[in-house]
Parts: structure tokens; sequence; C-alpha cells
């Protein structure tokens, strides 16, 4: 019998658990501390929050074949049905930076397929409350492309948008948004009804 060597029946028997538990403990832990910092600093913040405060649809019918008072041939086409949309919005800089508004557009998805209408200009709003004084009540300041919105500021205003299609096409529309994109910040995408 040897006096030096440990008596095998005294010896605990290998556990091929045991090994890999202290590895995986730190594995375990190292996902967790990845995590939490992936949620507290992965994330983008965004530069503007926002909000639609009034829409209004409008049907109309444009006759084409009307004489403007622009250079060139009044066509002879038959009516159209069109429809205005008046968009009440605001949007408030969340950011640290002036932001920018570099277009407004509108995305309105109706059987299948997305359309959209790039904001009017000053000048064509102008002309459409000219030629519709009903909507007189809508007009307000506008919210406009170039507007500069300074940090925890807000701008607030009329956008419009029009649509070649009836007031009963527009109502069976399945989804409708308005996007704001910035010169200098990420894009703001606010839901309409």
């Amino acid at each position: 019998m040897n006096l030096h060597a440990p008596d095998l029946a005294q010896v605990d028997p290998p556990n091929g658990l045991r090994s890999l538990l202290v590895p995986a403990l730190i594995v375990i832990a190292g996902l967790a501390i990845a995590a939490v910092l992936f949620a507290h600093f992965g994330q983008t913040k965004p530069d503007a929050s926002g909000a639609i405060l009034r829409q209004f649809a409008y049907s109309v019918q444009i006759d084409p074949g009307v004489a403007s008072d622009q250079p060139g041939m009044a066509g002879q086409t038959a009516e159209q049905d069109e429809t205005i949309l008046l968009v009440q919005a605001r949007v408030t800089n969340v950011s640290q930076k002036p932001l920018t508004v570099f277009d407004i557009v509108s995305n309105v998805t109706l059987n299948g397929s997305t359309s959209q209408s790039i904001a009017a200009s000053p000048t064509d709003i102008d002309q459409m409350f000219q030629r519709f004084p009903n909507l007189a009540s809508m007009r307000m300041p506008l919210l406009a492309r170039h507007q500069v919105i300074q940090p925890g500021e807000s701008a607030q205003g009329l956008v419009v948008f029009s649509y070649q299609w009836s007031k009963q096409q527009w109502d069976q529309h399945k989804k409708a948004d308005v996007v704001f994109s910035f010169e200098n910040g990420r894009s703001l995408d606010l839901p309409l009804q």
C-alpha cells in the first residue's frame, strides 16, 4: 500500500457539470450587462415628437377645362374627383439642436397600394382658400418647409395635401400618416385617422 496516495474511496467522483458552471455563470452575467447597456444607450432617441390635432377631408370636383390665370390652353377633360386633406399638426423639438423642416409628405394606403402627396406650398394654400371660401374656418398659420424649430419649442399649424380620389375612396383608406423630415434630424411619422 502506498502511504502518499489518497484513498480513492474518500475522493469525490468527477462531475462534468461542475466544470461548466463557472464559465456559464460568467457568460450569463456578461449577457445581462450587455442587455442593460443596450437598453440604456443603444436605442436612438427621437429628435421630435408631435401630434395630429385635427384633420378634415374635403371633397371637390375639379374641372381641368376651366380657364385659369396660368399661361397655356385649357384642357378638354371631364371633371375629376379630388379630396383635399387639411391637417393641423404640432411638432416639438426634443433634441438639443435646432431642427429645420425639410419636407412634409402624406402617405395613404388604399386598395393595397400606397400613394404619396407632398404638402401644398403657401401660394397653393392661398389659392385653395380663394377657390373654396367655405374652408375659411380652417385657415390658420402654416406649418411649412424650411421652418426652424428651436430645442424644447413647438411649431403648430396647417398642412394641406391633395389626392385624386373621391371622399368615398378616402373613407376606405387602410393606413395614413404624415411624415415630417428634417434637414438635420430623424424624421417624425404621425398617424392619421
